[in-house]
């Protein structure tokens, strides 16, 4: 078994499975590759011998000593993060949400004084590392998950309205700087020690940049306030060892330049976005976007084998994406076959990367 190998239905033996984050759980094939080589494999800029999916294929949690994460994750009434900010479950949705009509901060300038700045130096790393970690899977890549980044970061203390109008005025944009200074600062610290203690492979950002319709700001904006921390935090993840992974929802499209230069190494993103023209204008050889094959529970044979080789004759053709599949069990099963039986052919051509 090894990259030479190639596909045998026998590799669809199941033998084990991966538990969801949101519940579920994922079957653990007999690939010819631990899933840890086949996932860092896209990240290192090789041809995968399947497309890797972006849910259930490592080892992913939660920083569950992250104050946020605590007040986020109670369903039972939420709680105060480290900035201080409260937060209330709102069961209809299943998600957490800033206690609405009185935020925290409502004179940028002042912010110093309305808010604390956490030190993750000071949580409980060990304590959650030892509950943690025996939960791991072996040949699993292991993946943090990091809430609540810069411009979420500002939401949080202002609500939406504040933070954006804080981010373009030219008399508030000093007291933005100082504030995602030491945003910037507080991450790098979480980041330090999640590599102290779980030395993960991929490290997640999470931030939301635009709406459904479009970004939140323009790209200058972007550039002049929140590309700077960006990257710096991109230099801090990338000088461990660990890729960087971002989160941000909404239609981003013109920001994706920006995002490959400040250093991100893969980006999930929404259906929203075009991922396929993205890469067929951007893909650098290393930067890993999300493909998005979404079905309903009950599509047809038919539907789902039309969905898998739109797949692999458009943005999955070098297997070099993530894939975030959602409808039937088989549908992961089709992606896996043909995945493989592509990484084949790329061999077979002299067009894989090994």
């Amino acid at each position: 078994m090894g990259l030479d190998t190639k596909f045998d239905m026998n590799e669809l033996t199941i033998k084990g499975e991966i538990p969801g984050m949101m519940g579920g759980s994922t079957p653990i094939y007999s690939t010819p590759i631990p899933h840890k080589e086949n996932t860092l494999r896209l990240y290192e800029g090789k041809t995968p011998m399947w497309a890797p999916f972006s849910r259930g294929e490592t080892n992913s949690f939660m920083v569950q000593c992250d104050p946020e994460n605590k007040a986020r994750s109670n369903r039972e009434g939420g709680g105060i993060d480290g900035y201080g900010i409260e937060w209330v479950f709102v069961k209809e949705v299943g998600g957490a949400m800033v206690k609405p009509g009185n935020p925290k901060v409502t004179d940028i300038d002042d912010w110093e004084n309305c808010v604390t700045v956490p030190d993750p130096d000071t949580w409980e790393w060990e304590e959650f590392a030892l509950e943690q970690k025996p939960k791991f899977i072996d040949g699993l890549a292991v993946a943090v998950n990091v809430p609540g980044c810069l411009f979420e970061r500002l939401i949080a203390c202002m609500d939406f309205e504040g933070a954006v109008v804080a981010l373009i005025d030219e008399e508030q944009q000093e007291a933005v700087h100082r504030f995602f200074r030491a945003v910037t600062d507080v991450h790098k610290k979480t980041y330090s020690n999640i590599k102290k203690y779980f030395n993960p492979d991929i490290v997640n950002f999470n931030d939301d940049w635009g709406s459904q319709r479009a970004q939140f700001f323009s790209n200058e904006t972007y550039r002049e306030m929140i590309f700077p921390y960006v990257k710096e935090i991109a230099e801090h993840v990338h000088s461990m060892g660990m890729y960087f992974d971002l989160h941000s929802c909404g239609f981003i499209e013109p920001l994706v330049p920006m995002i490959i230069e400040a250093g991100l190494d893969s980006w999930g993103g929404q259906p929203l976005n075009d991922k396929a023209k993205l890469k067929e204008l951007y893909d650098n050889g290393k930067f890993a976007f999300t493909a998005h094959i979404d079905l309903p529970m009950d599509a047809t044979e038919e539907e789902m084998d039309k969905a898998v080789e739109e797949f692999i004759n458009g943005i999955g053709k070098d297997n070099r994406c993530l894939v975030d599949a959602r409808g039937p069990e088989k549908l992961r099963e089709k992606i896996y076959i043909a995945s493989r039986k592509n990484y084949d052919k790329l061999v077979a051509e002299g067009k894989a990367i090994l």
